[in-house]
């Protein structure tokens, strides 16, 4: 049996915001819209920025294979760069037709040899990247995405713009569709086709990125205040009537303000630009203001150090686990606003464990348990806490009077996000805080398996872990999969490569004008595609 995605024929209208003049330097004709985050992004690199607010902002410029929506908790595909898509009877087997109008910002066109350089680009064992977890199940690649000597990758190039993949093994389609399909953006082979490979993350191209793909242009970011952009003509979907987009970098505290002036339109979402829960009843009575509320995908955790010797010890983690107070962070700090988290994987996942249970508050077994350990309870931990996410810092707050009240001396650093996830990938701290919010799908290689990207942060190797992780990987049938993700989940329980705080819901504030604004897997809102706006009265 074939399964073959459509091609939708609609043409996506976008109607635009009209600012009053002076707003941004623009004339009072100009629709405009102006969307909020809290932090800078690092960079603006497809395959390698390195946080959510990097990916927020790239979205609007380059875009993936697919898009991906949730319709009823249920994943759905539709056209991105590809029109038509192909899912082969053995599940091994992905063609993929390029939409005929999709072309670069420069009016090349985007062909089947640009996806190709995209993923060699990502798997050359040179180029740093976050993105591997999206190539890894291609036939020819190893367990984090990268090309071994002499490997023979499982891609075939069709024609101009067709193109077929072939997996190590039967995959499951959702899975890989989602991963290789909407979670990896192409770059342009013309513009990056010399750039050495150990040079490619860091090239002056992504501060700048001129040439994407996506529904808007990149026209300038003032470093810590803006990124603004401008409306693609030639879109192949169809031109947005929003002409320009403002992703402007907002501390949280002053985005209730500028809601309330109107000088802000959406705030960005989940993780990123969530309305602060302080502000939330005030948004909710704002005549002009959509306030929405649901539960998000992701969660917020305190990552252990592998690295130093003291954290390694299971019985150190546990103790930890029992010393902090997560209830008392989900009632005063969330206000009803989130609930209790259990692991890596959230409620709003399918494939969600209910029988497993977080590690209770208690504070008497967190002594017992340090006592059993041998813990020096002369020894200082370092909590690292990113400024930016109000609620972030304030659980780093109550998680130092927990540990400090067992007996852990604690001393809090803190710092800007980059600066934040740098010390973190360099091993320089003790614990750290840290969000996330992923992809539909299961598979969470990217976090806790050895060697991959975002396993640096807490800098882990299980074997057990990783063992089970690749079965998951391995297995297309989905009923097979949940047994899998069942013994995963009550691994990490037990093993606790880090303490899941709590699952916040996402709340964001739309401008009534503003419909048809829907959210990604991700919790965050796309309005640059499928949004309508009404015309300014």
């Amino acid at each position: 049996m074939r399964r073959t995605g459509l091609v939708l024929a609609a043409v996506i209208l976008i109607a635009g915001l009209l600012l009053p003049a002076g707003v941004w330097g623009g004339p009072k004709s100009e629709f405009v819209v102006v969307s909020g985050m809290w932090s800078p992004p690092n960079n603006f690199n497809p395959i390698f920025s390195d946080s959510s607010y990097g990916y927020y902002a790239i979205k609007f410029m380059f875009q993936g294979l697919l898009e991906a929506r949730l319709v009823n908790n249920q994943l759905r595909f539709y056209p991105g760069l590809a029109s038509k898509w192909d899912v082969g009877a053995d599940n091994q087997t992905y063609t993929f037709t390029i939409d005929p109008k999709a072309a670069w910002h420069d009016g090349r066109p985007v062909t089947a040899d640009d996806v190709l350089f995209t993923v060699m680009a990502i798997s050359d064992p040179k180029t740093e990247t976050n993105r591997g977890n999206s190539i890894q199940a291609i036939a020819g690649l190893d367990a984090g995405g990268k090309r071994g000597p002499g490997a023979q990758l499982g891609f075939r190039i069709l024609g101009p713009k067709q193109f077929e993949v072939k997996t190590k093994t039967p995959v499951d389609p959702l899975g890989f569709l989602e991963f290789f399909g909407t979670l990896m953006y192409i770059i342009p082979k013309h513009v990056l086709n010399d750039v050495p490979a150990d040079q490619l993350a860091r090239h002056q191209f992504f501060q700048a990125p001129t040439v994407g793909n996506g529904p808007y242009k990149f026209v300038q970011y003032k470093t810590d205040q803006y990124v603004e952009l401008l409306r693609n003509d030639n879109y192949h979907l169809g031109a947005p009537n929003v002409r320009r987009v403002f992703v402007r970098i907002i501390p949280p505290t002053t985005m209730l303000a500028q809601l309330e002036r109107g000088d802000l339109d959406i705030t960005a979402g989940h993780g990123i630009g969530a309305v602060l829960i302080d502000d939330w009843d005030r948004v909710k009575t704002m005549s002009h203001v959509r306030a929405v509320s649901f539960p998000g995908p992701g969660y917020q955790f305190m990552a252990f150090n592998f690295t130093r010797p003291y954290l390694q010890d299971k019985r150190v983690r546990r103790a930890i686990a029992h010393a902090s107070n997560r209830a008392l962070m989900v009632s005063q700090l969330l206000k009803g606003e989130g609930e209790l988290a259990e692991g890596p994987i959230p409620p709003t996942n399918p494939y969600f464990n209910r029988n497993v249970k977080p590690w209770p508050y208690d504070p008497g077994r967190a002594r017992s348990l340090l006592q059993e350990a041998g813990w020096d309870f002369n020894r200082t931990l370092i909590l690292r806490v990113p400024t930016g996410n109000i609620l972030r810092e304030r659980s780093g707050d109550i998680l130092r009077e927990n540990l400090v009240a067992v007996g852990i001396k604690v001393e809090i650093q803190k710092s800007d996000f980059p600066t934040h996830l740098a010390a973190m990938y360099g091993a320089n701290f003790d614990l750290g805080l840290v969000g996330w919010g992923g992809a539909t799908d299961p598979d969470v290689s990217s976090q806790f398996r050895t060697g991959q990207t975002y396993t640096r942060l807490i800098h882990m190797s299980n074997p057990q872990i990783d063992q089970i992780l690749d079965e998951g990987v391995r297995t297309a049938d989905s009923a097979k999969r949940r047994p899998v993700y069942n013994r995963f989940q009550e691994m990490f329980a037990d093993e606790l490569p880090y303490v899941v705080l709590y699952y916040e819901n996402a709340r964001t504030a739309i401008a009534r004008r503003m419909s048809n604004v829907n959210y990604g897997v991700a919790g965050q809102f796309d309005f640059q595609m499928y949004a309508w706006i009404a015309a300014p009265q």
